[in-house]
């Protein structure tokens, strides 16, 4: 399920005209282009650095099943560099626009409301790049 979030989050993201533009893509992108500036996980598919960057990094924090055992209370973050924290920050704030408050979907996959739990700026440890951290709630069905 977790796979099914980060590519609802991914797919969500990827549809607002206006934040691809801020990421230098379009809706025609090749797929090499798009992992330069998205990552799905932890882990990127390549090495950020001032040159792929602006960047975007989604991955699933540890969640908890809530009362119900077929609702999931999951969460995600979201990691923005950019080449200044004001090009970070305004990654952070179109997504947000994007997200908070608004149901993910994706084939086989709907989430009840995406809600923002804490935002921050953060030091990426790489030379010519800033970074801010968004941490998402969102509670979804289990799927077997």
């Amino acid at each position: 399920m977790s796979l099914q979030l980060i590519d609802a989050v991914q797919s969500a993201l990827k549809t607002d005209t206006e934040l691809m533009s801020m990421l230098k893509l379009t809706s025609s992108s090749s797929p090499d282009e798009v992992v330069k500036r998205f990552t799905k996980g932890m882990e990127p598919e390549i090495t950020v650095s001032k040159d792929t960057i602006p960047h975007i990094c989604q991955y699933v924090m540890p969640g908890r099943y809530a009362v119900n055992p077929l609702v999931f209370e999951g969460k995600f973050c979201i990691d923005f560099y950019g080449k200044t924290a004001r090009e970070a920050k305004l990654l952070f704030e179109r997504s947000f626009k994007i997200l908070h408050d608004r149901r993910l979907t994706a084939q086989g996959f709907a989430s009840y409301l995406c809600v923002l739990t804490y935002d921050t700026d953060f030091a990426t440890g790489i030379q010519g790049a800033k970074g801010y951290k968004a941490i998402f709630d969102v509670d979804y069905l289990r799927m077997n």
